[in-house]
Protein backbone atom coordinates (compact mmCIF):
# COMPACT_ATOMS: atom_id res chain seq x y z
CA UNK A 1 0.00 0.00 0.00
CA UNK A 2 1.22 3.49 -0.61
CA UNK A 3 2.53 5.78 1.68
CA UNK A 4 0.62 9.04 2.60
CA UNK A 5 2.55 11.92 2.08
CA UNK A 6 2.32 14.76 4.11
CA UNK A 7 0.61 18.48 2.35
CA UNK A 8 3.35 20.54 0.96
CA UNK A 9 4.02 23.78 3.04
CA UNK A 10 5.69 27.26 1.97
CA UNK A 11 9.17 25.89 3.04
CA UNK A 12 8.75 22.94 0.99
CA UNK A 13 8.26 25.37 -2.24
CA UNK A 14 11.21 27.54 -0.65
CA UNK A 15 13.82 24.85 -0.48
CA UNK A 16 12.07 23.34 -3.97
CA UNK A 17 12.91 26.85 -5.54
CA UNK A 18 16.50 27.03 -4.31
CA UNK A 19 17.80 23.37 -4.78
CA UNK A 20 15.74 22.47 -8.17
CA UNK A 21 18.64 22.99 -10.74
CA UNK A 22 21.75 20.94 -8.40
CA UNK A 23 19.28 18.26 -7.24
CA UNK A 24 16.79 15.37 -8.44
CA UNK A 25 13.21 15.67 -8.14
CA UNK A 26 13.37 11.94 -5.97
CA UNK A 27 16.37 13.62 -4.19
CA UNK A 28 14.51 16.82 -3.01
CA UNK A 29 11.23 14.46 -2.49
CA UNK A 30 13.43 12.38 -0.02
CA UNK A 31 14.78 15.21 1.60
CA UNK A 32 11.35 16.91 2.24
CA UNK A 33 9.51 13.83 3.11
CA UNK A 34 7.10 14.37 0.38
CA UNK A 35 6.07 12.54 -2.79
CA UNK A 36 8.00 13.10 -6.13
CA UNK A 37 4.52 13.90 -7.29
CA UNK A 38 4.11 16.80 -4.76
CA UNK A 39 7.83 18.54 -5.88
CA UNK A 40 6.39 17.73 -9.58
CA UNK A 41 3.13 19.77 -8.50
CA UNK A 42 5.01 22.25 -6.54
CA UNK A 43 7.07 23.45 -9.88
CA UNK A 44 4.10 23.09 -12.10
CA UNK A 45 2.74 25.40 -9.89
CA UNK A 46 5.55 27.49 -10.11
CA UNK A 47 5.75 27.28 -13.51
CA UNK A 48 1.79 28.17 -14.10
CA UNK A 49 2.61 31.84 -12.14
CA UNK A 50 5.41 32.82 -14.49
CA UNK A 51 7.86 31.49 -12.31
CA UNK A 52 10.86 29.69 -14.17
CA UNK A 53 12.62 27.40 -12.27
CA UNK A 54 16.54 26.93 -13.21
CA UNK A 55 16.81 24.02 -16.16
CA UNK A 56 18.62 20.99 -14.60
CA UNK A 57 22.43 20.87 -15.73
CA UNK A 58 23.05 17.30 -16.55
CA UNK A 59 25.83 16.46 -18.35
CA UNK A 60 25.93 13.76 -21.22
CA UNK A 61 27.65 10.32 -20.09
CA UNK A 62 29.22 9.84 -23.07
CA UNK A 63 30.80 13.44 -23.48
CA UNK A 64 32.23 12.79 -19.78
CA UNK A 65 33.94 9.32 -20.91
CA UNK A 66 35.14 10.98 -23.83
CA UNK A 67 36.53 13.95 -21.71
CA UNK A 68 37.92 11.91 -18.57
CA UNK A 69 38.79 8.65 -20.78
CA UNK A 70 40.29 9.94 -23.99
CA UNK A 71 40.94 12.87 -23.52
CA UNK A 72 38.64 14.13 -26.61
CA UNK A 73 36.38 17.27 -25.74
CA UNK A 74 33.41 16.36 -27.81
CA UNK A 75 32.49 19.30 -30.06
CA UNK A 76 28.63 21.18 -29.42
CA UNK A 77 26.24 20.97 -31.94
CA UNK A 78 24.07 23.76 -32.36
CA UNK A 79 20.23 23.09 -32.21
CA UNK A 80 18.19 24.23 -35.49
CA UNK A 81 16.62 27.29 -34.86
CA UNK A 82 18.68 28.73 -32.24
Amino acid sequence: MAKKSRPYTKDDVRFVVENYAEMTVVEISEQLGISRFQVSKIVSELGKHGMKLTRKKRENPVEIFLREELGINPVKKKRKGK
